[in-house]
This record gives structure tokens, C-alpha cells and sequence, in this order.
């Protein structure tokens, strides 16, 4: 890991047919998040995607935003499933 990036946070998150927001910690800058279970669907312009839209993440797959200044795109960030299968995402935040 990069030196002066510190782990700040962590959330487990079960992602169903209603769109919902990620727990962000107030000084998080930067996540990584993995895809279990089902995939999911996410934007970050301020819609809740939905099933058909938005951009997919796979199950089993992974993104991250470790540049700095991600704050705001992960504040507007909802997820839902892709399909009837809840998906969970496993988020790690840095600071």
C-alpha cells in the first residue's frame, strides 16, 4: 500500500432491487469495493440506477477509486442488483 494512505473504514453492504447509498466515512477520499453473490448496477451522477441501467458490476469483480478527490462521486453513489439475487458489496474506504 501506498505510504500515507490509511484503511478508515470498512462496510458490508447487501444491494436488493431498491437503490441505496453507500456509508461513506467523513474523511474517506478513496474506496475499494468488491462484487459478491450478484452482480449490481451503480451510478454516481445523483440517479438510482436500475436494473438496466447504470454501470454493471459483475459478480466477483472489483473497483476502486484510489486517486485522491473521489469524496464526492462516492457520496452520490447508489448501487441496486442486476437481477432478483441480491448482490453484496464489501467496501474498504481510505482516508
Amino acid at each position: 500500500m501506498a505510504q500515507g494512505i490509511n484503511v478508515i473504514g470498512y462496510e458490508a453492504k447487501t444491494v436488493a432491487g431498491t437503490a441505496v447509498n453507500i456509508t461513506i466515512p467523513s474523511k474517506s477520499k478513496r474506496a475499494f469495493m468488491t462484487c459478491e453473490d450478484a452482480a449490481v448496477r451503480w451510478r454516481a451522477d445523483g440517479t438510482a440506477p436500475t436494473a438496466d441501467e447504470g454501470h454493471l458490476l459483475a459478480q466477483d469483480s472489483s473497483i476502486s477509486f484510489m486517486e485522491q478527490g473521489y469524496k464526492q462521486l462516492l457520496e452520490n453513489m447508489k448501487f441496486i442488483a442486476d437481477t432478483v439475487t441480491s448482490g453484496k458489496l464489501k467496501i474498504t474506504y481510505f482516508d
